[in-house]
């Protein structure tokens, strides 16, 4: 049995495969196969995967419709042979000591996940950006190094742990015990997989070495083109959540989670044209279970995410944020109306910060009254008008 199956999706990549497809062949660890899943690429990939067949017995090609990234992992796992499997993005590239580190690593701790350090290569800049502790592992203190741990020990920080899939080396036996697949069809993949794992109490391990190469900011990259597929969101959202609503501590981080995805609803809504904000809207009102009042308190969640609560309240009545505070403006006026109309019968009082004015009512120069949800004024007692008022609705808010 080889040791590593490479799982390596490709589409309409090549301009970047060649360099992607050298970096696995020339790992120092060699006892390896990699399965190139070509999903309908239109451009030459699919030319430059023969190529490197011809010269390189372990890679072998599996052709296939397009069905997205999700659909040729799944497709590569089903032939994959090896003890380990590794999954790499064929717009990347890895260090070429990573799958020998992750082996040693991985079977030398005996766990089911062993993760790495990513480098973040920005496309546009030509520049490595290790900003972000979710990719450096900075959130793993030095309690971690060189042992393994389970969920349970990450709960302080549970959703910065790394998701994606590529810079992990998985236990074959490990996803087969569990049948965990991507969601056929959907984009931001990888995070079911990986809670479909994770929260089944897998054993893992990290090493703190750089050893995958994350290229962002690709032109004709998925996720670089906000476009209907941003609704998968919602579905991806719901998926995760179906892994950890049912464990018997999700009440210690369910908060976190959250807090975590929707802020990953509201980034995708707010990249979103205009002509599909409302159907985001109106599947996030229909299918999120974000919104699930038997899984989350909302009033909780209005005080201690007071932003995020607003935020979802703009998706879900789908309004944008100017909507949303003009809406909040016309409320308060409405209610301070009420106020002016609901006290003595003949004075009105106004308030403006600290100033407070009283002002009498004279009939023969106006007046003013609330009736059946309209406002009627009369002034100088010829000019009359009325405008609608609905301050029942107020009332049953």
């Amino acid at each position: 049995m080889v040791k590593i199956s490479v799982i390596v999706p490709v589409y309409n990549v090549e301009n970047y495969l060649k360099k992607c497809i050298d970096s696995i062949i020339n790992q120092t660890f060699q006892d390896i196969e990699i399965i190139c899943v070509n999903d309908g690429s239109t451009d030459n990939s699919r030319k430059i995967l023969e190529e490197y067949k011809n010269k390189d017995s372990r890679i072998k090609i599996i052709d296939k419709e397009n069905g997205g990234l999700s659909s040729a992992r799944n497709a590569g796992m089903k032939t994959a042979e090896g003890e380990f499997l590794s999954f790499i993005d064929s717009d990347d590239w890895i260090d070429k000591t990573m799958l020998e580190k992750l082996y040693k690593n991985i079977t030398g701790l005996n766990s089911d996940i062993s993760i790495c350090a990513v480098h973040r290569f920005d496309e546009e800049k030509q520049i490595i950006d290790d900003s972000l502790p979710y990719f450096t592992l900075e959130k793993f203190n030095s309690s971690f190094d060189n042992k393994i741990f389970t969920y349970k020990d990450t709960k302080p920080f549970i959703m910065d742990v790394c998701v994606m899939a590529w810079n992990k080396l998985y236990r074959k036996s490990f996803i087969d015990k569990y049948s965990a697949q991507f969601p056929d069809g959907l984009i931001f993949e990888d995070g079911p997989f990986f809670f479909s794992l994770f929260f089944k109490n897998a054993k893992v391990s990290i090493i703190r070495d750089f050893l995958y190469f994350y290229r962002i900011n690709r032109t004709g990259s998925i996720v670089q083109k906000p476009g209907e597929n941003f609704l998968d969101i919602i579905d991806i959202v719901n998926l995760m959540l179906d892994e950890i609503k049912y464990l018997p501590d999700f009440d210690e981080i369910k908060y976190e989670f959250f807090q975590k995805k929707a802020d990953d609803i509201i980034y995708r809504y707010e990249l979103l044209p205009v002509k599909l904000k409302n159907k985001f809207s109106k599947k996030f009102k229909e299918k999120s279970s974000l919104l699930d009042e038997n899984l989350f308190d909302f009033s909780y969640i209005c005080k201690e995410m007071p932003s995020t609560y607003k935020n979802l309240c703009i998706i879900k009545d789908k309004t944008s944020i100017l909507n949303f505070y003009y809406r909040k403006f016309v409320i308060r006026l409405m209610y301070k109306i009420m106020q002016i109309l609901y006290t003595e019968e003949n004075i009105y009082y106004f308030k403006f910060r600290n100033l407070k004015f009283r002002l009498k009512k004279r009939a023969n120069l106006y007046d003013i009254w609330y009736q059946n949800d309209r406002i009627y004024v009369v002034l100088f007692m010829k000019i009359k008008f009325n405008f609608k008022f609905e301050y029942s609705k107020l009332e049953r808010k």
